[in-house]
């Protein structure tokens, strides 16, 4: 089940209990969800692609990155 929860009302769905995959953007307070001392039920996390990717193209643009070049190629093919 797929819900789209707006304004990071997140932390209410978390608080209520919610189990499962979270799909979440590159903000850095979603990995409190994950932390090792964090009670409640299991929550995974789940990046957008599109996130990961603009990073690795910011990289590539510095120069010879041939890791970097390699993800975008990847995340491409997907």
């Amino acid at each position: 089940m797929a819900s789209y929860l707006r304004s990071r009302t997140w932390r209410t769905a978390c608080r209520t209990g919610f189990t499962g995959v979270l799909q979440v953007d590159g903000y850095a307070g979603y990995n409190r969800l994950i932390a090792p001392d964090r009670g409640g039920p299991e929550i995974r996390l789940a990046y957008y692609w599109a996130h990961a990717r603009r990073k690795l193209v910011e990289i590539t643009r510095t120069g010879a990155t041939p890791i970097a070049e390699d993800g975008v190629k990847r995340i491409g093919k997907l």
